[in-house]
């Protein structure tokens, strides 16, 4: 027998969230069929997980019936399933999140306090900067320009600034003057697989996927978001 439904909402909340900034809404593959949906998990157990479409038309799939990479998902994130989606984005997608968890900082009130951004993102800008680069001061208002306009509400990406700073308060300093929207990963919390993209001058940009794989780097945040569109598997 199947075990209990996990159910943490109801299903007005699926229905009424804005699409455009649910990372819940994804395309669902019949492999039997080979049909998609766009729909939103609400509930999942051992044989099923239900859906609830854009037309709020609700699905019972049966877990056999899907794709490997929608199988893959759901395992990434049976904990949420059901929760609101303040909770979606700190789960933690891949290594490269599972890395940064609990690592970064963001500007509330003019400080720096420790808090993550979207984990649960597909793909991830490391932003290597420091306040006392001349291009890195000349880059960064351009920077926060692009990630409030493509980045924000992009549940797909997310930035993250290595800030190559002395310390706290020299971070604290630049991104409450430039009023960073981005999490800060300190120079000295930097990660492993943030030390290994790191490059020989800044400011310099590094997309990389969710497991850790640089795809392509660029001091244009726009020009990678869309590197990442493309970068994306088809179904």
């Amino acid at each position: 027998m199947a075990g209990a439904f996990l159910l943490g909402t109801s299903l007005g909340f699926a229905e009424s969230q804005d699409s455009a900034a649910d990372p819940s809404l994804r395309t669902w593959t019949n492999k039997t069929t080979g049909t998609t949906v766009e729909a939103r998990p609400i509930a999942l157990n051992m044989k099923t997980v239900k859906l609830v479409t854009t037309a709020k038309k609700p699905i019972t799939m049966p877990l056999e019936k899907l794709s490997d990479e929608d199988r893959t998902w759901l395992e990434e994130h049976k904990d949420v399933i059901g929760k609101p989606l303040s909770e979606w984005s700190s789960t933690p997608s891949g290594p490269l999140a599972e890395e940064m968890k609990g690592q970064t900082y963001m500007l509330e009130d003019g400080k720096l306090k420790k808090k993550d951004g979207k984990l649960n993102a597909k793909y991830f800008i490391l932003y290597f900067s420091a306040s006392w680069c001349g291009p890195c001061c000349r880059n960064a208002p351009h920077s926060v320009e692009s990630y409030n306009k493509v980045v924000k509400e992009n549940p797909d990406v997310e930035v993250i600034m290595c800030n190559l700073d002395q310390n706290l308060e020299a971070a604290q300093k630049w991104a409450a003057a430039n009023n960073m929207p981005w999490p800060v990963l300190l120079r000295k919390d930097l990660t492993e697989m943030a030390k290994k993209v790191a490059p020989r001058g800044i400011p310099t940009m590094v997309l990389m996927d969710k497991d850790g794989k640089a795809l392509q780097s660029s001091q244009n945040m726009e020009q990678l978001v869309k590197a990442a569109g493309s970068s994306r598997p088809s179904r």
